[in-house]
């Protein structure tokens, strides 16, 4: 039952992050007319990918860096520790694979 529902987390994150991505992809390519439509339609994707719970570590740090985007930049205290959550867990993902492929 436990599989089923991490099963159901994947897929509704997977879901949501992938029209995120298209999202993105579409506005690159958009003119200038397109350009506002996406950009509220990313925004309000962005909104649902923070609602949508993370199925991994590595889902939650996407959520961190959108919910701190804008935020990693400069030389501010608080810029600077942002970075620092974001780069520790990104190395813990890394370790992390690391065990999991010793042991396989």
């Amino acid at each position: 039952m436990a599989i089923d529902a991490n099963s159901a987390r994947r897929a509704a994150w997977n879901t949501t992050y992938n029209r995120y991505l298209s999202l993105n992809q579409q506005l690159e390519q958009a003119r200038p007319e397109e350009r506002n439509a996406l950009e509220r339609a990313i925004a309000d994707q962005q909104d649902d990918i923070l609602d949508t719970p993370a199925p991994t570590f590595q889902a939650l740090q996407i959520k961190l860096e959108l919910l701190f985007e804008g935020q990693l930049e400069g030389l501010r205290s608080e810029a600077a520790y942002r970075r620092l959550v974001i780069e520790d867990l990104g190395e813990l993902i890394s370790e992390t694979r690391e065990l999991l492929d010793e042991r396989a």
